[in-house]
């Protein structure tokens, strides 16, 4: 049996921003590098088999962090990027909400079919990532597999395995910087295993 586990990146200055971040190459902030440290120190304590990336520079920085302690080089899947979040990128919620109020009710309401503009809907990320985790369920049947995305790529990949719309990503799943998320593959059937865990992060103890 096989485990994946699905991490989000560390903090980038627009997440510390609470600015839109997708498909915009935005590095991490000093806090999202100590958080993929933290991230690195937990995963040492398994054996890894692959360790794969989105392109994107702050998950790919989070992936060399992380490889670097396990000793795994990131293979980059350009599939494992974030939603494109089009005209909105690098504006507040406050801003586009003012800015595009109708659209922004719409996509509020469905953002699983609605789609910012220029940008892309839940749906078509979706169907970019599904492939991706067929390929890897194929190829690594056994062992620890790390793949490195973002955000809005493991909310939607935790509702598509547990069942939930798609339309709720955003109200149902939490997903922290720096998150872990196990899932796992069960006679072809994916399974959630954990979900936005970020004890790694808490100070220790005493």
């Amino acid at each position: 049996m096989a485990l994946f586990y699905f991490l989000r990146h560390g903090e980038a200055a627009w997440n510390a921003e609470g600015r839109f971040c997708g498909s915009t190459d935005v590095p991490l902030s000093d806090v999202g590098r100590r958080q993929a440290q933290l991230l690195a120190r937990r995963l040492q304590l398994i054996s890894v088999e692959v360790l794969y990336s989105s392109p994107l520079g702050r998950a790919l920085e989070t992936a060399r962090l992380i490889g670097k302690a396990i000793g795994r080089e990131p293979v980059v899947d350009p599939r494992l990027t974030e939603l494109n979040y089009g005209v909105w990128e690098g504006q507040t919620l406050e801003e586009f909400k003012r800015a595009y109020p109708a659209i922004y009710s719409a996509w509020d309401a469905d953002p699983a079919n609605v789609a910012p503009p220029g940008g892309e809907t839940g749906v078509h990320l979706i169907e970019r990532v599904m492939p991706f985790m067929a390929e890897v369920a194929q190829r690594h049947q056994s062992g620890n597999v790390v793949v490195v995305c973002h955000k809005t790529v493991c909310r939607l990949l935790a509702c598509h395995i547990m069942g939930v719309p798609l339309s709720e990503y955003r109200r149902r799943v939490p997903m922290e910087n720096a998150a872990l998320n196990i899932f796992e593959t069960v006679e072809g059937n994916w399974r959630v295993v954990a979900l936005n865990d970020t004890s790694h992060l808490a100070p220790p103890e005493g």
